[in-house]
């Protein structure tokens, strides 16, 4: 069952791990009711999730008879409307948490008439820890072999810094590719020019092992930056897969880690240092959707940090499409660098993600935002 996609599970995993006896863990606990719609059940669902999410993530499973610690039967829970429920979990981890839990997801399993097995899997946070701040409650929680256990100082000390040291490793990738992606050494041999990379870094993607099956992957699901009506290719390569057109302007690499990077030139070479505003947000609001897609595709946990960046662009100008056009100044450094944008899930408005990241752009070319950023 641990192995599998949360949608796959079925009632015949849940009876394999009450047979085997399968003892709860700090990846593990069982419940044999829903918690309640009061006060008490509110907190302890919050205090169970919260306490996963600190920890190393792992499965609640309502519907199950334990006796210290043992599952002994399966009972199932009555669920009138699962819809309802899921609503009522959402909202007390959007507001009963800080920060918010993203990324918990819920299964329902069909087990007699009308009894169901309700199981939740939640990810290991990367925006850990959380703190249960629901009424007069304000703690934080983690999970050893015993269950559920509040945080000391030495614990929450140990959870701050490992989110610290998550940023850094953020910004560390991504300045180690843009100084190898500056100087020359593209994933792929590229013409010269101005470039745009498009980065998006999952927190997950720094945890020791973790590794994505990419073979199934293919060209509609990470179409390179800019190409159209051009022949692509796709091959495995030593850090996954790359994805890239046959003119050398651009290119789309997945990571085995699950990041993807996406390189292309900015204008093609021998034009005037000037590229346009339209197609140049156009692009990369086309993609962006796909990429996300590709990533909740593979499971790969959220939030995503997304990192967009300009290379070789000094004296660039940025033309707005209109003779009414606000006074354009040139780029005045080779690197423009735009601050990390957090997506926290799948189903985002992808030109607000994005609008801070391109009227940064914009700013630095003289204008209070990026041209058709509010449309």
């Amino acid at each position: 069952m641990f192995g599998k996609a949360l949608n796959d599970i079925s009632i015949k995993d849940i009876e394999t791990v009450v047979q085997n006896k399968i003892p709860e863990s700090r990846i593990l606990d069982y419940k044999l009711v829903v918690h309640p719609q009061n006060d008490n059940g509110n907190e302890e669902f919050l205090k169970d999730i919260s306490a996963f999410a600190n920890t190393v993530g792992g499965y609640l499973i309502y519907g199950i008879e334990e006796k210290k610690g043992i599952p002994v039967a399966i009972k199932g829970v009555e669920v009138d409307d699962f819809d309802k429920l899921k609503q009522r979990f959402d909202n007390l981890l959007r507001m009963g948490v800080d920060p918010p839990i993203r990324g918990v997801e819920f299964k329902q399993v069909d087990f007699a008439e009308s009894k169901k097995i309700i199981v939740v899997q939640v990810p290991k946070s990367v925006a850990r820890p959380h703190v249960v701040k629901i009424k007069n409650h304000f703690r934080f929680y983690g999970r050893s072999s015993s269950g559920v256990v509040p945080l000391e100082v030495d614990d929450l000390r140990r959870a701050f810094l490992a989110s610290e040291t998550l940023a850094t490793r953020i910004r560390t990738f991504r300045n180690d590719r843009i100084a190898l992606i500056a100087s020359g050494q593209t994933l792929i041999p590229m013409q010269p020019g101005a470039k745009v990379v498009l980065h998006l870094v999952p927190g997950s993607a720094f945890e020791l092992g973790k590794r994505y099956d990419l073979k199934t992957i293919d060209l509609c699901d990470v179409p390179p930056l800019y190409v159209y009506d051009r022949s692509c290719d796709t091959k495995p390569n030593y850090d996954g897969r790359i994805f890239f057109d046959s003119h050398k302007v651009s290119y789309t690499q997945v990571f085995r880690e699950g990041i993807i990077e996406a390189v292309a030139l900015l204008c093609p070479v021998g034009d005037k240092k000037e590229f346009g505003a339209s197609g140049f947000r156009q692009g990369i609001l086309e993609v962006f959707p796909k990429y996300i897609c590709l990533l909740d595709k593979l499971s790969v946990g959220f939030p995503i940090w997304a990192c967009l960046s300009l290379l070789s662009v000094k004296q660039y100008s940025l033309s707005a499409g209109t003779n009414l056009r606000p006074r354009e100044y040139p780029l005045d450094r080779d690197e423009l660098i735009t601050p990390e944008v957090q997506v926290e899930q799948p189903q985002v408005s992808v030109k607000e993600i994005l609008k801070a990241a391109f009227d940064v752009i914009g700013n630095a070319c003289g204008m209070n935002e990026f041209p058709g950023s509010r449309e």
